[in-house]
C-alpha cells in the first residue's frame, strides 16, 4: 500500500515577454521561453513561495492573457520595425505555437525537492516578473492532455497579481482528479493530499502535537505566529506575557520593529518570525536592527537598555529556533522544532535558550 504524503501545491503562473526588449533577451541570450524550459527538462529551478517544501506540488501554468501581448508585440514590432524584426517576429510565431498547445492551460506538473532560499545574486535583467526566492522541482511530468482554466475556474481562482496561486484542500484533490481524467500522473502526485490545516482544533493543551503535522504547512507568516510561536513564547518565557509588534530605538531614532519580545532569564529579548530563513532577504541587516538598543517599548511603555539583552535576537522558523549573535553576525541554531514532540520538552528548549542568551 503506498504512503499517502501531506503536501501543500500551488498553480504557477508562466507569463510572457511584455515589452520588445524583455522579446529579445530571450531571443539572444537565453535562447528559449520559460514554457519551453519546463516542457523539456525534467528538472529546473523556479520562483517558488518562502513556505514551499519539499514534496509540495506544482501544477504550470502558461498565462491565458500571453496571446493578447503576443499580439500587442506583432503590431509594434511591425510599425517602429526595430534591429532584428526578422528575428523577433520568428519568436513571436514560436510563442504563437506554444501558446496554441499550453497557453490558459495546466500544461506540467513537478515536486519541490528542496527548501525555497533566496538568491541575492539574481540579476533581475529588469524583467517584470522576476523573483529571487526559488526553489529546485524536480520529476518534471508534461501532460499529454493539458487541462484548460475553464474546466477549474469555479473552483480555483488564478491570480493575475502573483505568479503564485496555492490550491488548498479540497480544490487539491479536485485538481488533481480533474486532470486524472485526462492523463497518467507520476505517483508522487497520485500518493498526495493537501489537507487543510485544523486551525480550530489547536488549544493549549495540544498545539504541539498538532501543530508537529502541519506546522509545515503554515503558509502566511501570520498563522504561524498565531498557532505555533504565541504557544511557545508562553512557554519558554519566565512568565506567560509576551509582547508584539516592538518598536525599537538606537541614538534616538527609530530602528525597527522586532515581531515579539519576552522575558527570559531576567532579561527581555527581542523575537523575530519567519517562514524560512534560508529565503529571507538582508536577514541580518533586518536582526542588527533589534539589538545594541537604548530602549524598546512595550505595549506604549517605553524600556530602557539596562533591562534589555543587548546582542541577541531570538528567531523561529518553521523548521527551527536559532539565536542570532550580533557580535559575530551569526545566525546559531539551537534545536529543531522537531524535537519538541511535547509539552514536558519545552523546559529543555527554554535551558538551552537561556544558556546560550546569558
Amino acid at each position: 500500500m503506498k504512503k499517502t504524503v501531506n503536501v501543500q501545491a500551488v498553480i504557477n503562473n508562466i507569463s510572457f515577454p511584455k515589452s520588445v526588449d524583455e522579446l529579445r533577451y530571450f531571443a539572444y541570450e537565453v535562447g528559449r521561453y520559460d514554457v519551453e524550459d519546463i516542457l523539456h527538462n525534467s528538472e529546473t529551478e523556479w520562483t517558488m513561495p518562502k513556505w514551499a517544501m519539499p514534496n509540495d506540488i506544482v501544477f504550470f501554468f502558461h498565462a491565458k492573457t500571453a496571446i493578447n501581448t503576443i499580439r500587442r508585440l506583432e503590431i509594434e514590432i511591425e510599425r517602429e520595425k526595430p534591429e532584428g524584426s526578422d528575428t523577433l517576429f520568428y519568436w513571436l510565431q514560436r510563442a504563437r505555437a506554444l501558446y496554441k498547445k499550453c497557453g490558459g492551460k495546466i500544461f506540467a506538473v513537478g515536486r519541490v525537492l528542496h527548501r525555497p532560499f533566496y538568491d541575492e545574486f539574481a540579476d533581475n535583467e529588469g524583467l517584470h516578473w522576476k523573483g529571487k526566492v526559488f526553489a529546485a522541482i524536480g520529476d518534471l511530468h508534461v501532460l499529454e492532455n493539458p487541462v484548460d482554466i475553464s474546466e477549474f475556474s469555479d473552483f480555483i481562482f488564478v491570480s493575475r497579481q502573483s505568479s503564485i496561486t496555492a490550491v488548498l484542500g479540497d480544490d487539491f484533490e479536485k485538481l488533481k482528479e480533474l486532470i486524472l481524467r485526462k492523463n497518467p500522473l507520476p505517483e508522487y502526485v497520485i500518493n498526495s493530499r493537501a489537507t487543510p490545516l485544523p486551525l480550530k482544533d489547536i488549544n493549549p493543551g495540544n498545539w504541539l502535537r498538532v501543530t508537529r503535522s502541519y506546522r509545515r504547512s503554515f503558509f502566511l507568516e501570520i498563522q504561524f505566529r498565531r498557532y505555533y510561536v504565541d504557544y511557545f513564547l508562553r512557554a519558554v518565557g519566565d512568565t506567560k506575557k509576551f509582547f508584539e509588534e516592538c518598536n525599537c530605538y538606537r541614538g534616538g531614532m527609530w530602528t525597527g520593529r522586532a515581531d515579539n519580545c519576552i522575558r527570559i532569564g531576567g532579561k527581555l529579548c527581542a523575537v523575530e518570525v519567519k517562514l524560512n530563513v534560508s529565503a529571507e532577504n538582508k536577514l541580518e541587516e533586518q536582526l542588527e536592527q533589534y539589538c545594541r538598543l537604548d530602549e524598546i517599548t512595550l505595549e506604549k511603555k517605553k524600556v530602557p537598555a539596562d533591562r534589555l539583552i543587548p546582542d541577541r535576537v531570538i528567531v523561529i522558523d518553521t523548521e527551527n529556533l536559532y539565536i542570532y549573535e550580533s557580535e559575530s553576525k551569526t545566525l546559531n541554531k539551537i534545536m529543531g522544532l522537531d524535537a519538541l514532540e511535547k509539552n514536558e520538552d519545552l523546559p529543555g528548549a527554554r535551558e538551552a535558550m537561556i544558556k546560550y542568551l546569558s
